[in-house]
């Protein structure tokens, strides 16, 4: 920690409040190496490039997931939908009672990919670890897009927002759509 935060104990917190005001979607990082599989809940994963296909996703150190980390193991992310909100709190660390049938993975990529991706999910991205930075409390890893999973169905994502799920609510007109495309 910097001796600038910790002059300031309050920035902290305030900083968590302050970035909780930016909506994010949430998913379900999984991580597989010789075997062995982690989960965790995240909502710091972003797109990073389309050309190679790369994402960002930045788990605690803490997490049990970080133990796993390294160069080329594979992990899926896995956006939940709605009906998904306990499947996040699970793999949050709630003490929650789970149907197996809630948590289940299942290995719809290749045979060659190893990490499974979760059940039931709105859409999951296989990817390899292709480099990995230190980022304070956090490791920022780019994980290179490989293979793509989207339900058939279309369902509505599970949202957080000030430190709560929130869902998408219909709109009674359409809303105009940006301007420009983001990725070009």
């Amino acid at each position: 920690m910097s001796k600038e935060v910790e002059q300031q104990p309050g920035l902290i917190q305030d900083y968590r409040h302050n970035i909780g005001l930016f909506a994010t979607g949430v998913t379900v990082l999984i991580i597989e190496h010789e075997g062995e599989v982690r989960c965790m809940t995240a909502n710091a994963v972003s797109s990073l490039s389309l050309d190679p296909i790369q994402l960002l996703v930045c788990p605690s150190k803490k997490a049990a997931f970080s133990e796993l980390l390294n160069d080329g193991a594979n992990f899926t992310v896995n956006i939940l939908g709605i009906h998904q909100e306990d499947v996040s709190n699970y793999f949050a660390g709630a003490k929650i009672d789970m149907d197996d049938s809630q948590v289940h993975f299942e290995h719809l990529f290749s045979d060659s990919f190893a990490a499974p991706r979760l059940k039931d999910c709105l859409a999951s991205f296989a990817c390899k670890i292709n480099k990995q930075f230190d980022g304070g409390d956090h490791w920022i890893v780019v994980g290179e897009v490989l293979e793509l999973y989207k339900k058939d169905e279309e369902l509505e994502p599970l949202l957080f927002f000030g430190g709560k799920y929130h869902y998408p609510a219909k709109p009674e007109v359409e809303h105009i759509k940006p301007a420009a495309d983001p990725y070009q």
